[in-house]
């Protein structure tokens, strides 16, 4: 019982910890997930808020180049761009406005794009490689006079720079514009983001401004994300970055072609669901032990009034055994005295027998028989220490009891140590086999007149059952080689064939070919394998597993087995890849070598051209299928006898005459038949029935 509790209780245990193991991570999940939502809807926000900031910093960029476009410099400038004294007044004002309004660059440019005059406050900058003038010159007359905003790339280096624009106009129209490059990534800085990251991208997707992180955002970086989906359908994409996942959300300017990414790192939403699961795991984990405490104590109250329950009905039993059983049963204290006595035991000594209060040893009579005994008894009475070091059984022997009426009776005597409460002493149960006696001094007398006729023919069986063991062992182990050696010895051959040719086709330098060769002698093999493997099972005469079988699969394979030997075949076949039958495509293969073999043999001993025609007809749900060749055939009286093991016609060493024998067995294996029959022209021809797939 004590055993039970424990496996149930270990049960319950591995139970408890699978349970809340699949919680964790279940309340991890639920967590993870409705904090990532109230993340993703938080990032909606932030990235509205940032959208705003950006048109709003934009917006003070948008007044700078109209500072310039009415300043009589610029306007004589542009009716005069060759005057160098106009440049050079117009240069030092371009140079301040970059100081005053903390920008890049100032540039003029032409209605055709081309630079007129620079602040030169950036002289590493180029803005041929970043603007094609035909694109500025197309952007200033389709924007007439508006605000622009424009967005340049280098290829070579990989950069991107943004011009703001206004057009100046003279009294012959559209004369240039003012352009001034400018640098938001002073926003940034005013974005507390903490762990989170923001990227600006242009129409290039190149990152022309970034929080932090920028060496680590790779080219494509924004291919790099996993798609997921919340329980509330929403989708949305994470992207790994620096061993840690960030849910990347973005939204785009239409009008500038910009893209701005705001990646909210989930390192704290992990941790706080992690947390979450944690705490629900400890509280379950509480309740858990608290169920099993309460379940376990009421097992043990329900155990111990069980027992006590088993302890009353097992006493009960034992004093109805005591009281029925056939053996007699005596109690003796620890000092040899008899202190109770079964019914059983005063019948055998006499009813009128006075056992109580007195020591078995005066029941035993003084003999050679009950010496051992004597002494066990006496030492009991005189309380010997060494008789208590013993073993549980202390005495087991056959004595003569007497009886009350002074005649003796055979039994045998056990004597074994007992212990209840805090008493000790000892169990002695008597069986009286008297009758055992008289029976095994008859059964003595009959075993010795038995054992000298056994004795006799036990020699004559000895000598015979040496020399049929003999006999069937050779015979056995010469069928069994014969067998083995005429199984294997088409696919030998077939081996012997591919490997000369793949030999050929590798002096030729042929090595597609003679891979091709290789493959089929690997086949081969793996089919004298599988060969192998049937001999075992016919040993064993197991059954294989049967499934539809092609029988033109089948057939194709058993010739290409046999290789060389059936090239001047004619072949009539008359099949198709849809006929199937149940069958082993092993055994099937068999089958149709093996006859296809006999037939070449018996046309090649009589110099014969031979001619196979197969066949087949369907029969409910069977199919026949008829074989037939033009060789000599058999006489009508060795027909009966063609499927024997060793039969054969063919002279010493040609044949074994297993081949038939082995054909017919496959056959029956497959829950089908191979009989042989003469047509009405005296020629032989095989019917292989099995069922249709």
């Amino acid at each position: 019982m004590i055993s039970q509790f424990r496996k149930h209780r270990l049960f319950f245990l591995s139970l408890g910890c699978a349970v809340l193991t699949l919680l964790f991570f279940g309340i991890n999940a639920i967590s993870y997930q409705a904090l990532i939502i109230d993340k993703h809807s938080e990032g909606q926000d932030k990235l509205l808020n940032f959208v705003i900031e950006l048109r709003n910093e934009l917006k003070n960029y948008h007044i700078l180049p109209y500072a310039l476009a009415d300043n009589p410099t610029l306007l004589a400038f542009m009716n005069n761009p060759k005057n160098k004294k106009l440049t050079r007044q117009l240069q030092r004002q371009l140079e301040d406005l970059t100081h005053v309004s903390k920008t890049q660059d100032w540039f003029i440019l032409s209605a055709k794009g081309d630079l007129l005059v620079s602040s030169e406050q950036s002289p590493n900058f180029d803005l041929d490689e970043y603007f094609d003038k035909q694109d500025l010159s197309k952007v200033l007359k389709e924007q007439q006079g508006e605000y622009i905003l424009v967005s340049g790339y280098n290829t070579q280096h990989h950069k991107s720079a943004h011009l703001v624009l206004a057009p100046v106009y003279t009294k012959k129209g559209l004369a240039g514009a003012i352009a001034v490059r400018i640098n938001v990534s002073h926003l940034i800085e005013r974005w507390n983001l903490l762990e989170d990251l923001v990227v600006i991208t242009d129409q290039n997707n190149l990152i022309f401004l970034a929080s932090k992180l920028n060496r680590l955002l790779v080219k494509d970086w924004l291919n790099n994300y996993n798609d997921i989906q919340f329980l509330n359908n929403t989708r949305s994409k994470i992207y790994h970055l620096n061993d840690g996942n960030y849910l990347l959300q973005n939204v785009t300017l239409d009008d500038l072609k910009w893209q701005i990414h705001y990646l909210s790192s989930l390192k704290s939403i992990e941790k706080k669901a992690r947390n979450i699961a944690f705490i629900c795991l400890g509280i379950f984990a509480l309740i858990f032990l608290f169920w099993l405490y309460r379940r376990e104590r009421a097992l043990k109250i329900a155990s111990k009034l069980e027992n006590e329950i088993l302890v009353a009905k097992s006493a009960q039993r034992q004093r109805v055994l005591i009281e029925n059983t056939h053996v007699g049963l005596l109690q003796l204290t620890k000092e040899g005295e008899i202190s109770f006595v079964n019914p059983m035991g005063l019948r055998y000594f006499g009813q009128t027998a006075e056992l109580n209060n007195h020591f078995l040893h005066e029941f035993l009579p003084d003999c050679p028989e009950n010496h051992t005994a004597l002494s066990f008894i006496k030492a009991l009475q005189n309380q010997l220490s060494n008789v208590n070091d013993r073993t549980n059984n202390l005495l087991e022997q056959e004595v003569l009891l007497q009886k009350d009426n002074g005649h003796t009776f055979p039994a045998l005597l056990s004597v074994s140590s007992l212990e209840w409460s805090d008493n000790q002493g000892y169990l002695v149960t008597l069986i009286d086999i008297s009758k055992r006696k008289r029976a095994e001094l008859n059964l003595l007398e009959a075993n010795t007149r038995l054992e000298e006729r056994v004795l006799e023919r036990t020699k004559a069986l000895e000598l015979a059952q040496k020399e049929l063991l003999r006999t069937e062992k050779l015979a056995a182990i010469g069928q069994m080689s014969t067998a083995i050696a005429h199984e294997l010895n088409q696919p030998l051959t077939g081996i012997r064939t591919l490997a000369y040719t793949a030999e050929l086709l590798l002096k030729r330098q042929d090595s597609e070919q003679a891979l091709k060769t290789l493959l089929d002698l690997e086949t081969l093999v793996v089919r004298m394998q599988s060969l192998t493997s049937e001999l075992k099972v016919l040993a064993y005469r197991r059954p294989e597993q049967l499934a539809p079988t092609s029988i033109k699969h089948s057939l194709d394979k058993a010739i290409e087995s046999l290789g060389d030997d059936i090239q001047s075949v004619q072949w009539e076949i008359k099949l198709n890849n849809l006929d199937t039958v149940i069958a082993e495509p092993t055994r099937l293969e068999r089958i149709f070598s093996n006859l296809i073999s006999n037939s070449v043999q018996a046309c090649a001993e009589f110099s014969i051209a031979p001619c196979i025609k197969i066949s087949l007809q369907e029969d409910n749900k069977q199919i026949i299928i008829s074989y037939q060749d033009n060789g000599p055939g058999i006489e009508k009286e060795k027909l009966l006898h063609i499927f024997e093991p060793f039969f054969t016609t063919k002279p010493i060493g040609k044949g074994l005459g297993l081949g038939l024998a082995i054909s017919a067995n496959l056959a029956k294996d497959m829950n089908g038949t191979l009989n042989a029959s003469h047509n009405s022209d005296s020629q032989l021809i095989f019917h292989l029935t099995l069922l249709k797939a």
